[in-house]
């Protein structure tokens, strides 16, 4: 939808817009070319097709009051091979407190035929979303800072692989003692913006708000953007081929009983992480479906963005990436006899401040920026990405605490149960030698 926005110098329209505003005493005189999605009817609305949206474009011409923020125009649009022209379209946008609260702009489209006639319609409700050109310039300086951060969680990812994988190196018995399940979802998690989500991801600033973009020297590159996640991507590739590769070591290369006991620990990983993974999944569905069916109707969707089940879904699997030292941590409670220290500090402890920077760093963008601009521009901490909201940016990073925080307390205890035994040992065996 073409939108009017307030200027120093006062109304202008953007491109999409079929032709200028033309001031008619205190009212503009404007025309616009609408393309507009909206939800199914509520009957419609099923698991598969929760928010397929139906496309609709109506022409329209009108007036807007400046004073009271009110466009009033009459649309035309093609329904069931007729030209219907008596559509009443109206629109009160926001005030700029409004927006600062998360407030868009809101209307109606309605038919003014009889309820007999044939090309009649129910009322349809607007929701629009918008930005001024002080909120886009804005916005654009935020999405290039959040670009850069993007850029360093993905680099210092790479660099806490690399540590793990030394880590793995220096110290041969640590690898079978890794859990796959942590490290196949740590992968997982790296391909998925790579291969699945890329284009929601790393979508181009430059054609969304093309209109005010003057020079392109601040935006991060996409390709630039998309180097650390493949080489992060790379790198745990590696880690699980050393994982791997200790699992099939011969057992007198290493503890001796080493590769039946992780077999039976990762096979109990697996009997405790898949169900809880999947039974998360269905709770997923379920919500969406019921987020659906709240939503379904005569709601008319115009420049925002409706979730769609993929969407839920990979949000979910970043909740499970967040949880990542889960399968970590049952296998070394399986494993307690263990002595060893299979996973480096630097790579639990940075993974969890990974994965919690963006929860930390979205209340903080709540608090400075306003919301409405956020949910059109986010481009590091985006729900399409993970589970974001006042709840969740406490649960996650707290959850994340306290896998790493057991993480360490299990590597201490081992270490801590490993020199008594030791002494024991020693006392021993100097006994028998003296008698």
């Amino acid at each position: 939808m073409g939108s009017v926005m307030l200027n120093e110098d006062g109304f202008v329209a953007d491109d999409s817009s079929s032709s200028r505003p033309a001031v008619v005493d205190d009212l503009l005189s404007i025309s616009y070319d609408i393309l507009h999605y909206a939800p199914p009817p509520e009957n419609q609305v099923n698991v598969s097709r929760s928010y397929t949206l139906e496309e609709g474009r109506i022409s329209a011409e009108g007036v807007y009051d400046p004073k009271r923020g009110i466009l009033s125009m009459v649309g035309c649009q093609e329904h069931s091979g007729s030209m219907d022209c008596e559509i009443l379209i109206t629109v009160q946008f926001a005030a700029l407190g409004d927006r600062a609260e998360g407030l868009g702009s809101r209307g109606t489209i309605r038919s003014l035929r009889d309820r007999a006639d044939g090309l009649f319609f129910e009322k349809m409700d607007i929701t629009l979303y918008g930005m001024y050109p002080m909120e886009v310039s804005e916005a654009i300086s935020r999405m290039d800072l959040e670009s850069v951060m993007l850029v360093i969680s993905s680099t210092l990812s790479c660099v806490f692989t690399i540590l793990q994988i030394l880590h793995t190196k220096r110290n041969p018995k640590t690898a079978p003692a890794m859990s796959i399940t942590m490290l196949a979802v740590l992968a997982l998690g790296h391909l998925a913006p790579l291969v699945l989500s890329f284009e929601v991801m790393f979508w181009s600033r430059r054609s969304q708000y093309s209109l005010y973009l003057m020079d392109g020297w601040l935006e991060v590159n996409q390709v630039m953007m998309r180097v650390p996640t493949l080489i992060a991507f790379l790198l745990q590739l590696r880690l699980l081929q050393l994982a791997l590769f200790g699992r099939l070591r011969p057992a007198g290369q290493g503890e001796p009983a080493g590769t039946p006991s992780t077999a039976v620990s990762e096979r109990i990983v697996l009997q405790v992480c898949l169900p809880v993974y999947l039974l998360g999944g269905v709770l997923a569905v379920i919500v969406h479906m019921i987020n659906a069916r709240s939503t379904a109707g005569d709601v008319v969707f115009i420049g925002g963005d409706l979730a769609t089940l993929w969407d839920d879904l990979v949000s979910y699997a970043g909740l499970i990436l967040d949880g990542f030292l889960l399968p970590q941590v049952i296998m070394n409670t399986s494993m307690s006899g263990s002595r060893v220290r299979a996973i480096s500090p630097w790579f639990y402890i940075g993974g969890t401040m990974i994965r919690a920077a963006p929860h930390v760093y979205d209340v903080v963008r709540g608090r400075i920026y306003e919301e409405l601009s956020v949910r059109l521009t986010k481009v590091y901490a985006s729900s399409r990405g993970d589970l974001f909201g006042v709840a969740w940016d406490i649960v996650i990073p707290c959850g994340a605490a306290l896998l790493a925080t057991v993480m360490f307390l299990q590597q201490r205890l081992g270490d801590a149960s490993v020199l008594p035994s030791q002494r024991r040992s020693s006392a021993g065996y100097e006994m028998v030698s003296h008698s």
